[in-house]
């Protein structure tokens, strides 16, 4: 990112990307928007130095909340090499060829993307680029290590990213990556941010220490002392200050999410059945029923395909025998219900459609 570009990157302008892409998520979306914005400025103020940076942060919230959409959208607002990592697959190659360094690599292969972009660009331009990029770990809650029979690999891996939070000096090996040398990639100067549902984090409020609670207007909150009786280490959780909570989804939410093409997953339908020569149109009062059928799942937007794709499969199957097919094919909310209940009974084993 160019030093004449900062003034555009300030905590409205990302806030304002955040805005179109991700619905609700008010006060998560203006703290990460700040958060970001902070790191933008320290990339500008001169060699980097750890005293300066931006902090690392958490984002808790549960699964399909817009976390990962939301770090995805404000990284190519602000064009900074995003590398996007699952804690899960860390800790099962914490002894095989998969590590943190990889995770190092994809940020140089981003930055490369963009610095590409530009047309020819030296190696070190590269490596300047991914230093001030973000790192993204998403399913942190399942690095926990505790006395329950988490796996203990879980506090190999926590040891090793707090060395690389701290700004470690990691020695990157020759390869189709980074070229025929080694290369040494100092992480001072990455944002890290990690995140994860962390179910049941505040079910054991009482662990928390007497005169910590006293402090607290509100108690639902989570705090730091919350994530080390989790399973993380107190060294590991002090470099992650910034704790941003993300709310589970309402039905309105979900109303939001379908009727913001930004966001629409039933766009995808649309365009599908466009292909075949039909346009599908859902109403509004459909949209509302397939939000409120989500809400039910409790996965967030990830449950709005659930509900979209058996009814609609359903209908594209069934077109695909029409000749010639419909112009146009309408799902109002008694459309929804029948075709959910007929999707229904084909799976209870009945093999022809119940009218």
């Amino acid at each position: 990112m160019d030093e004449s570009e900062d003034g555009e990157f300030d905590a409205p302008f990302i806030y304002d990307q955040l805005a179109v892409g991700v619905v609700g998520q008010e006060t998560g979306k203006r703290d990460l928007a700040t958060l970001l914005a902070m790191h933008v400025r320290s990339l500008v103020e001169g060699d980097i130095n750890l005293a300066h940076t931006a902090p690392n942060a958490l984002i808790i919230g549960p699964t399909g909340v817009g976390k990962t959409h939301a770090i995805r959208t404000a990284a190519a607002a602000l064009r900074l090499p995003l590398a996007i990592a699952d804690a899960t697959r860390l800790a099962t190659s914490a002894f095989g060829d998969e590590s943190l360094d990889d995770v190092l690599i994809e940020l140089l292969r981003a930055s490369r993307r963009q610095v590409t972009e530009k047309g020819e660009v030296p190696e070190l331009e590269e490596l300047k680029d991914a230093r001030r990029g973000i790192v993204f770990i998403d399913e942190f809650d399942k690095l926990a290590t505790d006395l329950d029979g988490r796996d203990g690999r879980n506090e190999i891996v926590q040891r090793r990213l707090l060395q690389f939070i701290d700004g470690a000096a990691v020695t990157l090996p020759p390869g189709m990556h980074i070229g025929d040398d080694e290369m040494v990639f100092d992480t001072a100067g990455v944002l890290f941010i990690v995140a994860g549902a962390f179910t049941d984090l505040l079910a054991g409020l009482g662990g928390r220490p007497h005169e910590v609670m006293r402090g607290m207007a509100r108690h639902d909150h989570v705090i730091s002392q919350d994530l080390v009786r989790y399973g993380f280490m107190p060294e590991l959780i002090a470099r992650l200050p910034v704790i941003i909570e993300f709310s589970p989804l309402s039905e309105d939410d979900l109303v939001g999410i379908l009727q913001n093409k930004q966001t629409d997953p039933s766009q995808f339908y649309v365009n599908y059945m466009r292909s075949m020569g039909t346009e599908l149109i859902i109403k509004a009062d459909a949209q509302h029923w397939i939000a409120a059928a989500a809400a039910r799942l409790k996965v967030g937007a990830r449950g709005l395909h659930q509900v979209l794709f058996p009814m609609l499969s359903l209908v594209s199957q069934e077109l695909e025998n029409e000749n010639p097919r419909p112009e146009r094919f309408i799902v109002d909310k008694q459309a929804a219900e029948d075709l959910t209940r007929r999707v229904e009974y084909r799976r209870s084993g009945h093999t022809a459609d119940q009218t």
